[in-house]
């Protein structure tokens, strides 16, 4: 792949099943940024093509083992061994198969504006944390799964950097505006009664209100529309398909499949692929290519890998951490 310089060794690592990501500046001369990055076990972060075509990127295994995902294949790197970032063209992803240090230089400075972005996920991951882990654990779920479809749904075409963080950011941040909801309605052991969902269905406009503060207005927008429905039958606003972004499609189609597979304390669990058959079965609420994508990375047992605890034997769950 054109920018990418790759110094291969064999080298294995393990695979604990933390989740998280972390990034410290070790030191700065001038221009040149010398910084360590620890992505955990299943984290998946992103390159992104410099603005400025004079940036040379290092980065130095330090420990573990990241996988590289390139425009026609992907590469496994492991502790020792490197690679270089120069005249990138597009979007890496880098999913981390254990936990993993990376010892990175730049020529131009970069530090502050991926420290700055981090702090904006953690401060909102933290805050969604303490409200309800239920909900946490759900918008990692969301996430990974939103990825994952929109990258089929592209079928191998590229992603620009925008739309990736939007669609990064919104579903995993989806759900904050529940930091509003009060906790006896927000962790009922079972159905909301009337008052209750109404008070619950404010909560997209909520998130959507949180996400403006530190995103662009589309990210916000796709928050905000992932419980509306191909017919209008959704909310909050009651809008159509027609009315609704791709992102807001997919985020709406992995919400409810993350919902109806995953104990909420009242409802009946459901299986992966009973789950998206069903999805499938009703297009009059859910995207129905979509929906298909989604069952297609169910039964490829891509689901399954990036689920909650699952994978840690290989993975673990992708928490998206901002664009090295």
């Amino acid at each position: 792949m054109e920018g990418v310089y790759i110094n291969k060794l064999n080298i294995e690592a393990d695979t604990p099943e933390m989740i998280s990501a972390d990034l410290k500046l070790l030191a700065k001369y001038g221009d040149t940024e010398i910084m360590e990055q620890t992505i955990m076990a299943g984290a998946t972060v992103w390159l992104s093509p410099a603005e400025d075509p004079e940036t040379l990127e290092f980065f130095f295994i330090h420990s573990g083992r990241i996988e590289l995902e390139l425009e026609d294949e992907s590469r496994t790197l492991s502790s020792g061994e490197t690679f270089t970032l120069k005249g990138l063209k597009k979007n890496i992803m880098v999913k981390a198969r254990s936990n993993t240090k990376i010892i990175f230089v730049s020529n131009r400075p970069i530090f502050k504006k991926v420290h700055d972005f981090e702090t904006y996920l953690k401060a909102l991951l933290s805050q969604i944390n303490e409200k309800d882990h239920y909900t946490y654990q759900h918008s990692m779920n969301v996430m990974n799964y939103s990825i994952a479809v929109y990258r089929l749904l592209h079928h191998g075409a590229e992603i620009t950097e925008t739309q990736l963080k939007n669609i990064v950011v919104a579903s995993l941040f989806h759900d904050v505006g529940k930091c509003y909801t009060p906790d006896e309605i927000l962790k009922k052991s079972g159905p909301l009664n009337i008052d209750e969902m109404r008070i619950i269905r404010h909560h997209p406009i909520n998130s959507g209100r949180l996400l403006r503060k530190y995103y662009n207005g589309k990210i916000a927008e796709i928050a905000e529309n992932h419980h509306e429905r191909i017919n209008g039958s959704g909310y909050p606003y009651g809008l159509t398909g027609s009315e609704m972004t791709v992102e807001a499609k997919v985020l709406a189609v992995v919400d409810a499949f993350d919902a109806m597979t995953t104990n909420r304390g009242y409802n009946v669990v459901k299986t992966f692929i009973d789950a998206a058959d069903e999805l499938c079965e009703l297009p009059e609420l859910f995207d129905a290519e979509i929906s298909k994508a989604l069952r297609e990375l169910v039964k490829e047992g891509e689901i399954d890998a990036l689920r909650d605890g699952k994978q840690t034997a290989e993975q673990e769950k992708d928490i998206a951490a901002p664009a090295l």
